[in-house]
């Protein structure tokens, strides 16, 4: 058996000698003496504090001490460990869009599951899987969405923690072609609470897709967009702008696989509601006076104002998707010339759900991926870490107990 926090053992063991020391001081009736008139005895019980030399009551003394006892035994987090033998491993699965061949994957995580162990798929969520993890490999199909390594390496302690019990050590496999735009900011410091090494296996990466369609501009022939040259861009599947009212046509258009409809007025009809200094597009920053719109309700934000409130926002059409742009542009000045005017604007031609950044993650990353040498201890982890361990639960039990019979005892000692 061991303790989680012997601190309340010892808390509670020192209550219980306090405890006996204080049963020393009892209070007793003093012997009686003759007086020769009464009136000099105060009318009230006459006790008084005195030491015993020798415990009275004792069997109230260990119901009392014995409580104190097992209620510190308890606070102190006891589990009972069984002997720790062999490895368990989690296994990662990619099955994002950055990902070439779901069976590809799916073979690879294969090779490395055993019964008893975990498996995690994530694309920009994760989720654990338990039981037989080789069956839900059979119909795993490649995602839309980007990856996130960051949410499966946080996935990877929740799954270690339901399989670790028994194991002493733990070995995490990463099945990902490992592509740039699966780290984040976050991963280096989830990558650094796995205490132990980390095995990477790659498999193919995905091929951008080079079916390319032409910015189409629908808007006067003076727009400033167009005079800038934005509607000579190509990009993935094609893109429109509509520069007035979108119509239903608009709309059945948009509903094509990767193709995107960008609704961006010319003329707001609503006055703004006051002027920002810039706009905010990922990594790419736009500093200037715009007048501050709001798009329609609905749909995930993509572009903010310098406030943090919404610029950019884009929803699903079907396959498609339909992008609502608050951004005025000036008929005046240079912004649309602007290098991040223009680098802001190709995020809004990019594919739906953004541009799939499929580079090869680089050597240093993947090294700091890997980590060090050694297996993670599967002490680390424990099944009962978020919930009662049941010896704890029998201990409360029993302290609540001899609490309630602790009066019933004094009374009768009395």
């Amino acid at each position: 058996m061991s303790f989680a926090a012997p601190v309340f053992l010892a808390a509670g063991a020192l209550a219980a000698l306090a405890m006996v020391a204080l049963h020393f001081l009892a209070r007793q009736r003093p012997r009686a003496v003759p007086f020769p008139t009464a009136r000099f005895i105060p009318e009230r019980t006459a006790r008084a504090p005195s030491r015993a030399l020798h415990p009275t009551d004792l069997p109230l003394l260990l119901l009392r001490a014995l409580a104190l006892i097992l209620l510190g035994a308890a606070f102190a987090w006891p589990v009972w460990e069984a002997a720790r033998h062999g490895t368990v491993c989690v296994v990662l699965l990619d099955h994002s869009r950055a990902v070439r061949s779901a069976a590809e994957a799916r073979d690879s995580a294969a090779a490395w599951l055993r019964e008893g162990d975990a498996l995690v798929l994530f694309d920009s969520a994760a989720r654990v899987v338990m039981g037989r993890a080789v069956d839900s490999l059979r119909a795993l199909p490649v995602s839309r969405a980007p990856g996130s390594l960051s949410a499966a390496l946080v996935a990877a302690h929740q799954a270690v923690a339901l399989v670790a019990e028994h194991a002493d050590s733990a070995e995490l496999v990463i099945v990902s072609p490992l592509s740039r735009e699966e780290w984040d900011a976050a991963t280096s410091v989830v990558r650094a609470q796995w205490p132990g090494a980390i095995r990477v296996v790659r498999v193919g990466m995905a091929v951008a897709d080079l079916e390319r369609g032409a910015v189409e501009i629908r808007g006067a022939s003076d727009d400033p967009l167009r005079a800038a040259g934005l509607g000579a861009r190509r990009s993935a599947r094609g893109v429109r702008v509509v520069r007035g009212e979108a119509t239903a046509a608009d709309s059945v258009w948009a509903a094509d696989p990767g193709r995107v409809l960008v609704r961006w007025p010319a003329h707001f009809p609503d006055p703004p509601r006051d002027t920002t200094g810039a706009l905010v597009m990922g990594d790419d920053v736009v500093v200037a006076p715009f007048p501050r719109h709001v798009p329609p309700t609905g749909g995930d934000v993509i572009a903010r104002w310098a406030d943090g409130s919404a610029a950019v926002a884009e929803r699903p059409a079907k396959a498609g998707c339909v992008r609502d742009v608050a951004v005025e542009v000036p008929a005046a000045g240079d912004l649309v010339l602007r290098e991040g005017f223009r680098r802001v604007t190709a995020g809004l031609f990019a594919p739906c759900g953004g541009a799939p950044d499929v580079r090869a993650l680089g050597d240093p990353r993947v090294a700091e991926l890997r980590g060090p040498a050694a297996l993670a201890p599967a002490r680390a982890w424990g099944r009962n870490g978020d919930r009662i361990p049941p010896i704890a639960k029998w201990l409360l039990v029993g302290a609540a107990v001899l609490l309630v019979a602790e009066p019933l005892l004094r009374r009768r000692a009395a």
